[in-house]
This record gives structure tokens, sequence and C-alpha cells, in this order.
């Protein structure tokens, strides 16, 4: 049996009174891609968001390495190995590219750890060097490709052995996307387990291992992405008939 990173196990999430998703139960295997799609308002954010902690009031429960996350702060969560990239990518706009990027590793800092700090730094530019030739310009100012870039390099600082991307193709222009989930397949291979959340569902069930398809908060759909690719509901809703 495959290793297990996350599991959710019925899991339920609330903003105030309203129930955004319902029982919800996901695997996502050890060094793989799972992508996760949906329409707008299906729930796939706050899925994420619960996972990651950002979302207090639920039930069910979220297992992390055979650990139960399910009440846990969000910087615990991240110290265990959790990374998010928010939908929207909420850089510092005003603040320089490696000052985003510094703010990726705020829960290691300390004067000891600046050498290690500094060598994440050396090895996110290494993953993507338009950064290291954008380092002293202001980030509000990059691209939208750029911005998620950025975003995901600030999420790669903590050192993550998983990283929950949310819509990482929103707002970007089409020839960019594809650069985008190029960036995706190279983590992925570099070793670290993706939880992906998309819209675009041609995308995000090409660079998957496994997909799940939520509507109205609840999983509807599951399976290998070239089932739900040839799965005549997905074609018609999702890929455009």
């Amino acid at each position: 049996m495959m290793a297990l990173m996350l599991r959710t196990e019925g899991l339920n999430a609330f903003y105030g009174n309203i129930r955004a998703i319902t029982d919800v139960t996901i695997r996502v295997p050890k060094g793989k891609v799972v992508s996760i799609i949906g329409a707008n308002g299906a729930g796939k954010s706050t899925l994420l968001k619960s996972i990651s902690g950002l979302i207090q009031r639920k039930n069910g429960h979220v297992i992390y390495k055979d650990r139960d996350i399910t009440n846990m702060s969000v910087n615990r969560i991240v110290k265990l190995g959790i990374s998010q990239v928010p939908e929207g990518r909420q850089l510092f706009a005003h603040l320089t590219v490696e000052d985003n990027i510094r703010l990726g590793a705020y829960s290691y800092y300390n004067r000891r750890n600046r050498s290690v700090i500094q060598d994440r730094i050396d090895g996110v530019y290494g993953m993507f060097p338009i950064l290291e030739k954008r380092c002293k310009q202001v980030s509000g100012t990059l691209s939208g490709g750029e911005q998620q870039m950025l975003a995901i390099a600030r999420a790669f600082m903590a050192r993550p052995d998983m990283i929950l991307l949310d819509e990482p193709s929103m707002g970007i222009a089409p020839l960019v996307v594809r650069e985008i989930f190029n960036v995706i397949v190279n983590l992925n291979q570099s070793g670290t387990t993706v939880l992906l959340v998309e819209q675009n569902a041609k995308a995000a069930l090409k660079v998957a291992h496994y997909a799940y398809v939520l509507e109205g908060g609840r999983v509807v759909l599951e399976g290998l992405p070239k089932e739900l690719l040839d799965n005549p509901k997905v074609k018609e809703v999702y890929l455009g008939g």
C-alpha cells in the first residue's frame, strides 16, 4: 500500500453557521500530485484552508504523517512541513522580491539561522532564476506569472514536505499557465507532495496522479486523471464538452 502524506476523514468546515464543505474524505499519497477540481464556490479553497489551519471551525479529521493536526495552529502546521500558496498570491506588493522570499522563513528566523536561510534563498533562486534577476524589484510590479512564482518560492522557504496550491493559474495568461504548471511538476519531481486546487480542470488533471471533483462542498467524483478526463460529466461541465 502506498504511504500517505495526508488524509482527511469526514471533514466539515463552517463560516459562521454556514457549512462550506461536508464530509470530505481525500487521500494524498507521499510524493504525488493530487488535484481538486470544481467550479467557483465548490469548496476547494475552504478545503485547503481547513487543512492548513486557517479555518478553525470544523469537525472530522485532518491526518498528516499519521498525526492528527485538525485543531493545530497555522504556525505549528507549517513547522510540521505543510506550506500553502494562497489564492490571489497575497504578496506584500510594496516589498521587494527578496523581502517577500525572506518572509517565507519567518518561523525559522534567528541569528544562528542566517546562513541556513541564505542557503534556502539561493536554492529558490536556483529554481526560479527570473526571481534572482528581479530580487531588488518591488514585487507589485512583477507580471502575474512572476508573482505566482514568487508566492511558490516564498512557501518553499519553509522547506515543506507538502505544498498546498490554491488556484495557481488565476489571473495568468494562458502561455504563462503552462510555465507555472511546469514549475509544479518540477517541485513534485524534487520530492515535494502537492495538493492542487484548480478551476482549470484540464491543466490540473494533466499534472495529477489522482484527482477529486468537488461540487457544493462535497466530493462527487474521484479517480485517475484519465478516468476523469473520459468521464462525460467532467467533459461537459469542466472541459467544455
